[in-house]
């Protein structure tokens, strides 16, 4: 039971729990007498716990073991699961591949197996009330392949129930499982896991055990040395508060030189893990060219490390973008060394998302670097780490694979912000301003009684619509974006880390990521030899026999011309010389519109991880019930996201030039579906009148830049000959994927889920349905989502907030920005005043 706080009032709202209330993770082993009874899967069935909020299982989806293990066993196991005539549900049956046979130890054989169940589960029916029993063999060494069950069944909709009918002759840790690589790692007892396990039953031939583990002490990494300190003109930081599940997530916003930034975070890593550690820095394209990356490889200063670099962007947020052969040599090499791996992920959102999932896997520490807003205040400040369904660079489902699992650190170097683009900030309001759609003034009267039932929301409730008072910074962050001098400096910047890449890719030394940047220094290091071995460590076929220095790289292959060496290291230095020259550019901006752009940036990332850790840090950190609020505008929003990037992939297919305005992010496309959203309401005549109209103006006063118009999207389209009707259908097809589909059922096949504000800002629609109202969800017809979508293709909500001559909100034309009468620091204001006096005067008709 949880411990709280004393307070005046019954509701959860005012509730602040004083500890963590999941303390331990349980698991019954049941046995079975025969494992090939005629009644087996009714057993299965009704001695498995089924899924809160779940009455019954929709179906089962058997996983086999490769046909060349010829277990006669696990196969009269099988044969029984599938005709059991005594249980009525639907059954599908998954064979692993012969790559997984028990002989094969290696990590990326392991890995596409994973993920070649977790995508059949998913294409074949799986839902949420999914039973997926798992079939081990007979395998005393190595497990009869048992692992599998908990790494595959942690992945779909990031964790179905999961069964487990294994042979094992000994208990062994019904709750820790390890691949036979030893590079995959499930822990329940592991405090970034928060208890979340998928194995939920253990079945077979040994007597009945109920086994618990203790969850481990949670050691997130100390910041204090950097907080309310001496040195803030070195070292100034503001740290945001912030809770999961309970535990204490500390992250913290530098606000120092870009080199300050770093000897801080190395500074505090060192001090965490004083015995060494095995950084492994993952970056995407873009970071990598800018050298944020590298950069903070180097800062760290430890003797071994690696850097992984990616392809960039949503249609590359897939597993296999992510898991290489030498990636997963290096966490092996890691724990050969008995050191740490500690994936630190330098970028933006996606690359969060998915390393971090890599982490999840591998049981590594996770420190996240973000160098946007986005993956600041939205994505690291939520368990999930996943990646999308994509087949053939067509995103068929939004983060639909993953786990659950939190970061030791979360450190943002301010000044990697100036290199955002226009999408980026403007996915970041977008973001924002489904927020405050759907939270308003929670720290109002009327706001704790909207949010009665999230407990403890009261510490972390806040005013979030205050984002809007600072409109200003946003405007002036967007002008020195959008300066060309800036653009064309970002630009050289980005070429040469381009040039050095290319360099680099001739050199699998350098490619290997070791700390430091001139040949010198990596040569210097080339004749360490890792000391020690582990039983887990990956076999010949992984390449491990040639490991002969620091990182894993072999001294044989690692090979540059003394000119290359020269031309990487004056390419490196001209890179920061140039950096410097742009940070420089920005600070020659005056202190007023710097501090505005600051003051903006403060705000909105204060604001939205607020908002976050008003729902995750005791009510609902896994983000199934309560905190799935935090999809609103999701549901569309995943679909045109989705449909956009097939449609970009074409585009370059065909030679075709995309427009930096048509590139419309993942926060982006959010924010237009805001405005579908409360299109939708309005149609339904449950937002009308000022309620409507001050909800449409969150994302119109953000608009000044155009960043949230659909016509240079549908430019595209037409130069693809694209037609409305597949536009429609190309986004719908994505939506009935949703992953907060079969949460609860639709009355027919033509309905959907979606969630809507009724009223005025800060109020959701409810349901009668008490699943989906646990989630605030309501059932939509798909055709109203068709209309909102047509009307979008039309570009009728591309608009742009202004306050007219009679001093009434007004929505003007995006074509029409020329005739603007106020200014938007002046309609912020405006806003900001309006939403607030409908909480005073209560509610809105």
């Amino acid at each position: 039971m949880s411990k709280f706080l004393p307070n005046a009032s019954n509701t959860l709202y005012e509730k602040v729990p004083t500890e963590v209330n999941t303390t331990s993770v349980q698991i019954n082993y049941n046995h079975v007498e025969d494992l090939s009874s005629s009644e087996l899967l009714s057993l299965l069935v009704k001695k498995t716990p089924l899924p809160k909020g779940k009455d019954a299982f929709s179906g089962v989806h058997i996983i086999a073991p490769p046909l060349v293990v010829e277990d006669d066993t696990a196969e009269a196991s099988i044969a029984s699961l599938v005709a059991d005539t005594s249980c009525s549900l639907p059954r599908v049956v998954h064979r692993l591949s012969s790559q997984a046979a028990p002989t094969v130890s290696s990590a990326m054989v392991e890995y596409e197996t994973i993920f070649a169940i977790g995508e059949k589960l998913l294409l074949e029916g799986a839902d949420r009330a999914t039973l997926v029993v798992f079939v081990g063999w007979e395998d005393e060494e190595r497990g009869g392949g048992d692992f599998y069950a908990a790494l595959i069944g942690m992945l779909p909709f990031r964790g179905l129930t999961v069964a487990l009918l294994t042979q094992r002759t000994k208990y062994n840790d019904l709750l820790n499982y390890n691949s036979p690589s030893g590079v995959f790692h499930i822990n329940a007892g592991d405090s970034a896991r928060m208890g979340m396990f998928p194995i939920k039953a253990v079945f077979g031939p040994l007597a009945d055990k109920t086994v618990k583990k203790k969850i481990g002490t949670w050691h997130n990494i100390n910041t204090s040395k950097f907080i309310n300190h001496k040195d803030q003109e070195s070292h100034p930081t503001t740290p945001i508060p912030f809770k999961i599940g309970g535990l204490t997530l500390p992250m913290m916003t530098h606000n120092g030189s870009y080199n300050n930034s770093l000897s801080a975070l190395s500074d505090m890593l060192s001090s965490h893990y004083d015995a060494g550690y095995f950084p492994i820095v993952s970056s995407g394209e873009t970071c990598d060219a800018l050298g944020y990356g590298s950069d903070v490889l180097e800062a760290l200063k430890q003797p071994y490390g690696y850097y992984f670099t990616h392809k960039s962007g949503e249609s590359y947020k897939c597993w296999t973008n992510y898991g290489t052969k030498e990636l997963f040599r290096q966490i092996s090499l890691a724990n050969s060394l008995k050191l740490t791996p500690v994936i630190l992920a330098v970028g933006g959102g996606v690359n969060g998302n998915c390393i971090g999932l890599i982490a999840a896997m591998t049981g590594a520490d996770l420190v996240e670097i973000p160098t946007t807003p986005m993956h600041f205040n939205d994505a690291t400040t939520s368990a999930k780490k996943a990646f999308s369904l994509v087949k053939e660079c067509k995103i068929l489902s939004k983060n639909i694979l993953g786990a659950f699992y939190i970061p030791k650190l979360v450190f943002c170097i301010s000044e990697t912000f100036l290199t955002l683009s226009s999408a980026n900030a403007h996915a970041t309001v977008g973001e924002a301003c489904k927020t405050m759609n759907m939270l308003g003034v929670a720290n109002s009267g009327v706001g704790a009684s909207d949010y009665s039932n999230i407990l403890g929301a009261k510490e972390f409730a806040s005013d979030f619509t205050k984002i809007v008072k600072n409109v200003g910074g946003f405007d002036t962050l967007l002008s020195f974006i959008n300066d060309s001098k800036v653009q064309s400096m970002k630009a050289e910047i980005i070429n040469i880390g381009r040039e050095i890449r290319d360099i680099k890719s001739g050199c699998p030394t350098i490619n290997c990521g070791v700390s430091g940047t001139t040949m010198a220094s990596l040569q210097s290091i080339a004749s360490l030899a890792p000391t020690g071995s582990s039983s887990g460590s990956l076999d010949e076929e992984d390449g491990v026999s040639e490991f002969n220095g620091n990182a894993g790289f072999s001294p044989s292959t690692a090979k540059l011309t003394h000119k290359d060496t020269a031309t990487l290291d004056a390419l490196v230095h001209q890179r920061r010389e140039l950096m410097t020259q742009f940070r420089a550019n920005y600070y020659s901006l005056g202190d007023d519109k710097v501090t505005k752009i600051k003051n903006f940036l403060t705000t909105i990332n204060k604001e939205i991880v607020s908002a976050k850790a008003m729902f995750l840090a005791y009510s609902d950190p896994f983000e199934k019930y309560r905190a799935l609020l935090f999809e609103y505008a999701h549901t569309l929003g995943h679909g045109v996201e989705a449909y956009a990037n097939l449609c970009y992939y074409r585009a370059e297919e065909r030679g075709i030039e995309i427009p930096p305005e048509a590139v419309k992010l993942h926060g982006q496309c959010v924010g237009m579906a805001v405005q579908w959203a409360g299109a939708m309401s309005n149609d339904l005549g449950v937002l009308t009148g000022d309620g409507f109209k001050l909800h449409q103006c969150f994302v119109y006063l953000f608009n000044r830049f155009g960043g949230f118009d659909f016509a240079p999207l549908r430019a595209l389209f037409d130069s693809l000959g694209v037609t409305r009707e597949e536009f429609v259908e190309g986004v719908l097809a994505v939506v009935r994927r949703d992953n907060k589909r079969g949460y609860c059922a639709c009355s027919d096949p033509s309905k959907s889920v979606d969630q809507l504000v009724t009223q005025r800002p800060g109020k959701m629609l409810r349901s009668d349905d008490e699943n989906a109202e646990l989630r605030y969800l309501v059932e939509v017809d798909e055709e109203w989502q068709s209309n909102v979508l047509k009307r979008a293709w039309d570009c009728e909500f591309d608009n742009i907030a202004d306050i007219n001559d009679a001093g009434e909100l007004d929505f003007v034309r995006s074509e029409g920005k020329g005739e603007l009468v106020s200014s938007s620091e002046e309609v912020g204001e405006f806003l900001w005043e309006a939403v607030n006096g409908l909480y005073m005067g209560g509610e809105v008709a």
